[in-house]
């Protein structure tokens, strides 16, 4: 069974953007891949730090996506933490919106799907009409759980809404 795939959004490009956990790694990560391409996934955006993703069994995680045609971007945050480099995330962000009005479709993941994908994927859809909170409820309502996984991570998002 694969790692399952959130879907927050579909756009009038016919893109989509997701969060989802860490995929299975070592031998089940190509697998993984696989199925991320097979299901339209063109972009993969990964937020895991190096200690997580050797722990995890991710290290081929880009040569699988290059393998697969799927754009891979590595954007280490720390785990249940926030971004660190206010600009890099500023960049990322207008990227994917980028890659989303272009007709890409962009899945998001950390380590559960949680915390730090929520955040990322949350500030991306913000020009989407709905306010952080609106978002928060809307991401929460998808994973059946609540997210993000910190306070910091909320207020973060909140000032991001600005």
């Amino acid at each position: 069974m694969f790692t399952k795939i959130y879907w927050l959004e579909e756009f009038a490009t016919g893109a989509r953007l997701g969060i989802m956990p860490r995929p299975r790694g070592d031998d089940w990560l190509e697998g993984e891949v696989a199925n991320w391409a097979n299901r339209g996934v063109q972009v993969v955006v990964s937020l895991l730090e190096k200690p997580e993703i050797d722990e995890l069994g991710l290290r081929n995680e880009e040569v699988h996506c290059k393998r697969h045609q799927l754009d891979f971007i590595l954007f280490p945050i720390r785990d249940r933490g926030l971004p660190s480099d206010p600009q890099a995330v500023s960049y990322l962000i207008l990227d994917l919106r980028t890659k989303l009005d272009q007709g890409r479709s962009i899945v998001i993941h950390c380590r559960m799907g949680i915390g730090r994908s929520s955040i990322i994927a949350g500030a991306v859809l913000l020009d989407n009409g709905l306010t952080a909170e609106g978002m928060l409820f809307h991401i929460s309502t998808i994973r059946a759980l609540p997210v993000p996984d910190t306070n910091a991570q909320k207020q973060w998002l909140r000032q991001w809404e600005r």
